[in-house]
């Protein structure tokens, strides 16, 4: 059995998405046969990245390169896979969940529309942290969220959607990533232009095309389906990674940056991250002259 030790730190940027797009390349350039992921060096891993390497180790496994997990029982890292659920999922310890500080990993089935709604209320919208909105506002943040599984579904065409989070009480922050492995929003795009005889773009130019409203590969929507849930996260003052194939999209400050991966992931990951430290009540502009104004921050 190979033994495939994972490295000290994994963050939420640009070098950990290229970390565990790496991991997901160097195992498959070797021949089939069982693997153990080694956690042992391991010393932090921000929490919702765990999708990410659960998605790409799934996939692994399923293709033939059969995973195992190996982790020191003492630590904060086995304390952080055992309360976000990963260690659950793949059948090695006990979880002990603290629904403020964390959103359940959990792998989600394409035709799993409903879980994963429950999920979003259950684990995101209803942390006593969250900021205040009305119930009409929430229910529009929950369903521009959805919108993400949606074109992980429709778009990715993929079978599995990897979910989980963590808040970090130092930034009074919550990241929430939603992972797929299938076909990636660059490859999606152009094989759209290519079909209407349009120029083909490069991977950072087709997630930006993406993630502009307006523009879709579908017939019966705009965009990414992400139009409130960018207005909240600017407004929010938070932030939103978009990474498909070797593209990477941060929106932050109502501010687009795109850079290109060294090293490909292969799916989407999109991460967001709300600013828990928010005095504001946000509410739909369809609701201003119903709302006590004295109540509006």
């Amino acid at each position: 059995m190979l033994t495939y030790k994972l490295p000290d730190y994994i963050f939420t940027d640009i070098n950990g998405y290229e970390t565990i797009s790496k991991i997901y390349h160097d195992l498959t350039k070797l021949d089939k046969q069982p693997i153990r992921i080694d956690f042992k060096k391991c010393r932090k891993i921000d929490g919702n990245l765990i999708a990410a390497i659960g998605a790409v180790l799934e996939m692994l496994d399923g293709n033939g390169y059969p995973i195992t997990i190996s982790i020191p029982t003492k630590g904060a890292i086995y304390k952080l896979l055992s309360e976000i659920g990963f260690l659950r999922a793949w059948k090695i310890g006990p979880q002990s969940i603290d629904k403020e500080n964390y959103i359940l990993y959990s792998q989600f089935h394409r035709d799993s529309a409903n879980e994963f709604k429950t999920y979003l209320d259950e684990w995101l919208m209803q942390k006593s942290k969250f900021p205040r909105h009305t119930d009409l506002a929430g229910t529009k943040i929950q369903e521009s969220i959805y919108e993400i599984y949606v074109n992980a579904k429709i778009h990715g065409e993929t079978e599995y959607i990897f979910s989980c989070g963590e808040y970090d009480s130092n930034n009074f922050t919550l990241d929430m990533a939603i992972v797929d492995c299938g076909k990636t929003i660059p490859t999606n795009v152009n094989d759209f232009l290519q079909q209407h005889q349009q120029p083909l773009l490069s991977s950072c130019d087709a997630i930006k095309w993406a993630f502009v409203d307006g523009n879709t590969t579908k017939t019966d929507t705009g965009g990414l389906g992400l139009g409130i849930l960018k207005d909240f996260i600017s407004m929010n003052k938070g932030c939103l990674h978009m990474v498909s194939g070797d593209a990477f999209l941060e929106f932050k400050n109502n501010v687009m940056e795109l850079n290109v991966l060294p090293v490909a992931f292969p799916g989407t990951i999109v991460n967001m991250r709300f600013n828990f430290n928010d005095d504001n009540n946000y509410f739909m502009e369809s609701e201003r002259y119903k709302l006590d104004l004295n109540d509006l921050l």
